[in-house]
């Protein structure tokens, strides 16, 4: 039961004590004498131990495996802003398959375990279940005898998309991973959108938009898709205090509303970062005495990094303490659907 007994420790290990009863509860596999034992004032060592010899007890190893592995899913749905999501697509149909969009999460798993089961160790298990319209899936490929964290791979995946939202996984799993899918959804490949980020909602938000599938802040059907922010945002007020005057009320005006045009009316996606890879004609050389132009483009990474960075740039923008109108790499964040840019000096022609 060693391997039970680690998964276990990695469930309990990252779940809140004030949320340790409720999931146990969901989780569905203890009974009502079982949990009625369970004392949830003690730590949560004392409860693991408990929980551990339940599971030992029942002595049906591959459904406790089966069940412990359940419970390692709801835990990362339970703290999904705990692991950074990294977007990618299925492109290239294949010809004459048809689209196998699934939104049961048994068939689901299904028909994935049989695609993992082509390519990897018998071992290795699937576990699914639908979360507020998504389908959150759990691979764990193992690569020994012990439970490993890093070889377990989490998947998030809205139905009658062709996009997903993928935990860190091993380079030597790659390819296999994303011939599953592929094969899984009748497409040839799997490619990175280069969008990533800790809110899932956010990277699904922002990787519609560039499919074209939303147009954020402007189309009315925008609150009907379930990862859409559903929050306008306030009303910038440019008077604050009635006792002072402010003397460029007609800029902060037409700064408001220049920016509302560009981001629009809704609260920004959350992202907690942008890269930016500068490779540019160097522009300072008058600033450089004896300064030799060899023809090299000048290389630097800028990186933007905060709670919310698209909010921060608007909020830079609106404040004044960013050029206004923003630079087309900025103002266009939502519709190109990546945070990973490469900055280029425009060729002549």
């Amino acid at each position: 039961m060693g391997f039970i007994a680690d998964v276990l420790k990695s469930c309990f290990s990252r779940l809140k004590v004030a949320d340790l009863e409720q999931l146990i509860r969901q989780w569905g596999y203890l009974n009502n004498d079982e949990l009625s034992q369970l004392d949830f004032s003690k730590s949560k060592l004392c409860v693991f131990r408990d929980v551990l010899s339940f599971c030992e007890d029942k002595k049906r190893h591959k459904e406790a495996l089966r069940k412990v592995n359940d419970l390692d899913l709801m835990c990362t749905v339970k703290n999904s802003t705990k692991k950074k999501w990294t977007m990618y697509r299925l492109q290239d149909k294949k010809s004459g398959s048809k689209e196998n969009w699934f939104s049961d999460p048994e068939k689901f798993k299904k028909k994935l375990q049989q695609q993992v089961d082509l390519y990897f160790d018998s071992a290795a298990s699937v576990s699914v279940t639908l979360q507020d319209g998504a389908l959150w899936c759990r691979l764990y490929l193992p690569s020994g005898n012990h439970f490993m964290t890093a070889n377990a791979v989490y998947l998030i995946h809205y139905p009658n998309s062709n996009c997903f939202a993928i935990s860190a996984f091993k380079v030597s799993v790659q390819n296999f991973l994303f011939q599953c899918l592929s094969n899984l959804f009748g497409y040839h490949t799997l490619t990175s959108m280069n969008l990533s980020g800790l809110q899932y909602k956010s990277l699904f938000q922002l990787a519609f938009n560039k499919l074209g599938e939303t147009s954020f802040g402007k189309l009315s059907d925008v609150q009907s898709l379930p990862f859409i922010s559903r929050h306008k945002r306030k009303a910038e007020e440019i008077e604050r205090e009635p006792n002072l005057r402010s003397e460029d009320v007609a800029m902060k005006r037409y700064r408001s509303l220049s920016l509302e045009a560009a981001f629009g009316e809704y609260q920004q996606p959350v992202l907690e970062s942008l890269r930016f890879k500068v490779e540019a004609k160097f522009m300072g050389k008058k600033n450089i005495e004896n300064f030799q132009d060899n023809g090299e483009p000048f290389r630097c990474c800028v990186k933007f990094e905060g709670p919310s960075v698209l909010d921060g740039v608007r909020n830079l923008a609106s404040c004044g303490l960013a050029n206004e109108p923003l630079p087309k790499h900025l103002l266009r964040v939502n519709s190109l659907g990546t945070n990973n840019f490469v900055l280029k000096s425009k060729e002549k022609s």
